[in-house]
C-alpha cells in the first residue's frame, strides 16, 4: 500500500477568450465550483469543516480571474493561479496563506489512487477542465512551474475532461489518477476550468 498525501483543493476557474465572431469578442461566463474533494473557498459549505471554521464565500462558483475585464482587458491574459484577480496581492485570497487557503487538509488519499472528483457548474458553458498537482513544501505559495509538473490523467488517459452540455447546474463526476510518485504532506489540487472551446 502506498503512502498517504494530504491535499487541500484550490479551485481555479479561468474564463478564457473562447469565440470570436466577425472582429469582435464574446464574452462567456462560466460558473462553477471543485466540490469534490472540496476546494478552499467552499470548505464552509460541509459540516465536517466546522471546528476549522473556515472563510465563508458566497461567491465560490465565481473565481475566473476577476472577470473578464480584469483578465483580458488589464491583466493581457492572465489569472491568479486559484482563480483570483492576476493582479491581486500574493498571496491571493484562495492560495495557500490567503483569505480562504488556510491549509485546512480536505481529504487524505494514497499515492497513485484513482479518485473521483466533482464539479459543480452553476452555469454550463461547454469547454473543458483540467486537474493538475502541487506539491507544497513548507509555508510556500503555489507557482505555475508546481502545477506544470503534474498534470493529472483521467481514467481513459486524457488529460482534458470535455464538458459534454450547456446550460444552467450541472454536476460532472471526473475520475482522475494521482501519480504514483508523488508523496507530499501538503498537496493542492488545482481545477481548471477553460470555456467554450
Amino acid at each position: 500500500m502506498g503512502n498517504r498525501s494530504h491535499f487541500v483543493v484550490c479551485c481555479c476557474v479561468e474564463l478564457f477568450l473562447v469565440c470570436i465572431v466577425s472582429s469582435f469578442l464574446l464574452h462567456i461566463a462560466g460558473h462553477g465550483r471543485l466540490m469534490e474533494p472540496p476546494n478552499r473557498s467552499s470548505l464552509w459549505r460541509f459540516p465536517e469543516f466546522n471546528q476549522h471554521s473556515p472563510t465563508i464565500n458566497y461567491n465560490d462558483n465565481e473565481l475566473f480571474c476577476g472577470g473578464f475585464t480584469a483578465q483580458h482587458g488589464f491583466n493581457g491574459g492572465k489569472c491568479g493561479l486559484c482563480g483570483d484577480n492576476y493582479n491581486d496581492t500574493r498571496p491571493r485570497d484562495n492560495e495557500h496563506n490567503g483569505k480562504f487557503g488556510k491549509g485546512i487538509i480536505s481529504r487524505n488519499y494514497t499515492q497513485g489512487q484513482n479518485i473521483t472528483s466533482v464539479v459543480e457548474l452553476t452555469f454550463s458553458h461547454l469547454g473543458y477542465f483540467e486537474f493538475r498537482l502541487c506539491k507544497l513544501e513548507d509555508s510556500q505559495t503555489e507557482t505555475d512551474g508546481c502545477f506544470d509538473q503534474y498534470l493529472l490523467s483521467l481514467a481513459d488517459g486524457s488529460t482534458k475532461f470535455h464538458v459534454p452540455d450547456l446550460g444552467a447546474h450541472r454536476w460532472y463526476k471526473v475520475d482522475l489518477q494521482l501519480p504514483e510518485d508523488v508523496d507530499c504532506g501538503h498537496c493542492v489540487l488545482q481545477w481548471h476550468y477553460v470555456a467554450g472551446s
